[in-house]
């Protein structure tokens, strides 16, 4: 009677533990609630006051209340004795829409000045039907402009800025499945997965998921890398070689080649087809990558290889980077050979100049007014908060017993590429975002995977603060709550930080297209400073000047040198010249020319002052110059 008893009571706690309760309700109404209520603020953002401090300076404060609650509603039903998917699910697509939606719902036209030059590749090839290798450095690895050409044709649009709002949205949704992958190979623990997947999304502010190639081919990264690592694995059963040779001197060596090599646990058997259908998609997925993107294929390369060889994974797989780097260098030194050609020193004059690369990816980024200043400092530090808690979380992971080479061999083996070319300033923030799912992951580990502090006698210095840290573990929700707030304070600055260089309105487009359709081809374009969205349509026809880059010609604007520009222009003409400014414009020269605030301005009025220019278009945001002399006046 009493096991009868027994079996009912476990029964009917298995219903319960299934039933939806009241703390499940309330993890559904709390963030639909919440987004319902950020939504209602989106009309109060006014995009005109905006400082430099970019898109914080004029959110309302129940908008940056709303986001804060959404952090403290995801921690609770993280908490939860069991968390359900679905609402874990239903958090993390709310917060991609309010963090990465918001620009596209508050701003007229889309931001970044590069998204509208992407929109001019895509209208060449549109109104081509080919690619000029020649033309560009971009056609040298069409096939992302090629796919949005065909995008956009089938989809009956007239270009891609009618949807390059929404990619930062889609684009983290696709990353969504992958991470969950991932991380599912490296922890069984379904609240540390979802932490990390969180703690991604609020430190992912680099900018590079707008409607570009790099956005698009980090997510077959991410795809390719979680195929290999959830059924690509070395069998747990398979036992690594030991070294030759094992000397006394060299334990240290022996004992972090045993690490390096210890088998994963968390292994999922597949049939063979279905291994062989899965490779011939990942070998597509590198031929599309390499053909399309000059700098993933690398990233790809850099991290399996150290993966294949300490056998993280399978090492009869060792052909599959040596195939990607075939297919790279077989693509450059080939169909990109236009571009290695004229740009060969740009490839590899800066290889393992390390101070090159520090000061193109970090000293030239620390300029500007205060305000942007404050910005790019912020940016500098918020990286290195997110590695020391990931270092904080290996460290934890290492004392409770894990092997976590894999993770480790992630989140470090990016950073050689930083070394070795600079990329134009951007290499540092593209190894920080192919580190970010092993570093977001060991950061997350904190919460989890507190270790015993009275496991060795070594640690003893540390049964000193176990009282501080049991009282901090003892109210888990309300720390991991802490720091999401302030991921999420950081991130706003991070990310939208530079929003007053970044946004365009329909006035600056509306200039820059008329600018396109009254002049004649061969036309000279000369942009006053550097941000605006040119290169929109047509732009093989003219030829495109941006003084910011010569340091000879930024150097006139900013002592208002008038004449030496007009002697600029007639030595590099072919036809007529047109001199524009717009908003952007005058943004980015004051927040990070060095020149005095309003230097820009000044430049204009002493253009127009100069008589050797006549004004052919204003409108608020936009003002149109065409040099008098190319037109015989």
């Amino acid at each position: 009677m009493q096991s009868m008893s027994k079996q009912i009571s476990i029964a009917q706690t298995r219903d319960i533990s299934y039933a939806p309760n009241v703390m499940d309700i309330i993890c559904l109404l709390l963030p639909a609630g919440t987004f319902l209520c950020w939504w209602s603020t989106l009309g109060s953002v006014n995009i005109a006051a905006m400082n430099d401090l970019g898109l914080v300076s004029v959110m309302p404060r129940l908008m940056i209340i709303c986001l804060m609650v959404m952090m403290v509603s995801f921690c609770l039903t993280l908490q939860q004795p069991r968390p359900r998917t679905s609402l874990l699910l239903l958090h993390v697509g709310l917060l991609i829409i309010m963090l990465y939606g918001v620009t596209g719902l508050v701003e007229q036209a889309p931001r970044f000045n590069i998204v509208y030059r992407h929109n001019g590749y895509t209208e060449y090839i549109m109104r081509t039907g080919t690619v000029d290798p020649y033309l560009d450095a971009y056609f040298n690895w069409p096939g992302f402009f090629i796919l949005t050409a065909f995008i956009t044709r089938a989809s009956g649009l007239h270009d891609i800025l009618s949807y390059a709002d929404l990619a930062p949205v889609f684009y983290n949704l696709l990353y969504l499945g992958p991470l969950y992958v991932l991380f599912n190979t490296f922890t069984t623990n379904k609240r540390l997965v979802w932490l990390a997947i969180w703690i991604f999304f609020i430190t992912n502010w680099i900018g590079q998921d707008y409607i570009s190639p790099q956005g698009f081919f980090f997510f077959v990264y991410l795809l390719i890398m979680a195929i290999l690592l959830k059924w690509f694995k070395t069998p747990p059963d398979v036992v690594a070689r030991r070294p030759l040779r094992q000397h006394r001197h060299f334990r240290w060596y022996f004992a972090l080649y045993r690490w390096l090599t210890a088998p994963d646990p968390i292994a999922t058997p597949l049939p063979a087809l279905q291994r062989a259908a899965l490779l011939v998609s990942v070998v597509i997925m590198m031929a599309f990558m390499t053909y399309s993107h000059q700098l993933t294929p690398f990233f790809l390369v850099i991290v399996t290889i150290p993966l294949i060889i300490f056998g993280r994974i399978s090492r009869k797989l060792w052909w599959l980077p040596c195939l990607v780097l075939a297919m790279a260098f077989g693509w450059l030194f080939t169909m990109a050979q236009p571009y290695l050609i004229g740009h060969s020193s740009n490839i590899f004059g800066s290889l393992g100049n390390i101070l090159s690369s520090f000061n193109a990816n970090v000293s030239s980024r620390v300029s500007g007014d205060p305000q942007h200043t404050f910005v790019a400092r912020l940016r500098l530090l918020m990286p290195l908060g997110l590695w020391g808690l990931a270092f904080v979380g290996a460290m934890f992971r290492l004392l409770k017993g894990h092997r976590d080479a894999t993770i480790v061999i992630m989140a470090l083996t990016p950073f050689p590429l930083f070394i070795a070319q600079p990329y134009g300033g951007e290499m540092l923030l593209r190894c920080y975002l192919f580190s970010q799912p092993p570093m977001v992951f060991l950061c997350a580990s904190i919460f989890y995977e507190v270790p015993s502090l009275a496991t060795s006698k070594r640690l003893r210095w540390i049964e000193r603060i176990k009282g501080p840290i049991a009282r901090i573990y003892g109210v888990q929700g309300t720390a991991i709550s802490c720091l999401l707030i302030i991921f999420m304070a950081t991130f706003l600055y991070t990310r939208y930080g530079n929003e007053l260089m970044d946004y365009k309105t329909y006035d600056e487009v509306r200039g820059v297209i008329h600018l396109y359709d009254i002049a004649p081809p061969k036309s000279m374009f000369f942009e006053a400073w550097h941000g605006s969205p040119w290169q929109i349509q047509d732009f093989e026809k003219f030829s495109l000047i941006d003084p910011s880059v010569d340091t000879a010609l930024s150097d006139a604007i900013g002592r208002l040198d008038v004449n030496y520009i007009v002697h600029y222009m007639w030595q590099h003409r072919n036809s007529n010249v047109y001199l524009f400014f717009t908003r952007t414009q005058f943004a980015t020269f004051d927040g990070t020319s060095g020149f005095p605030a309003g230097g820009l301005q000044k430049f204009e009025v002493a253009v127009q002052a100069s008589g050797k220019f006549n004004l052919i278009y204003r409108t608020q945001d936009v003002q149109i110059f065409q040099l008098i002399s190319a037109v015989g006046g």
